[in-house]
């Protein structure tokens, strides 16, 4: 009689063992599968972004404002972000997402598009809304469109 019982627990002992392997596979499997979920959902591709820039005076000490530097060809411009935000349909990048990549590049991006040229034209002290693609891969901000001033999200001017 007790060997019967000695031969039950021997003929579980297997089935313990490979049902505690299952679990350990199928957890593993899933725990993949969600840091590369995780890892795919990154900005893969160009975003439309929106920042409202000022170009600064000469000398002028930019305290704790951000400051943004374009990279036109060969030369890097300098200007104070005022503003800027990202239109993605998903909702799920935002400016700071972007700022976050591109601050420890100088330039924090490489301007191609159009109006490439409207960032050596600004006088100090002009304030422009530029529109463009940002694409994630190298930097890349194609600019798409230029507005005077802080754009249609001014505040309005009373006369």
């Amino acid at each position: 009689m007790i060997q019967q019982g000695a031969a039950k627990v021997t003929r579980m002992k297997p089935t313990i063992f490979s049902f505690s392997i299952f679990a350990i596979a199928v957890t593993a499997i899933v725990g993949i599968t969600t840091r590369a979920d995780a890892q795919l959902r990154g900005m893969m591709i160009p975003l439309t972004t929106t920042m409202v820039i000022t170009k600064p005076a000469p000398g002028e000490i930019f305290g704790n404002k951000q400051v943004v530097t374009m990279g036109v060809g060969p030369k890097t411009y300098k200007f104070l972000l005022n503003d800027a935000y990202v239109d993605d349909p998903r909702g799920i990048i935002h400016w700071p997402d972007i700022w976050q990549q591109v601050r420890q590049y100088r330039p924090n991006f490489n301007v191609t598009g159009l109006g490439e040229d409207t960032f050596a034209k600004m006088q100090p002290g002009e304030t422009l809304t530029v529109r463009g693609m940002y694409s994630p891969n190298n930097q890349t901000y194609e600019v798409m469109g230029t507005e005077p001033g802080g754009g249609r999200f001014a505040p309005a001017q009373h006369y």
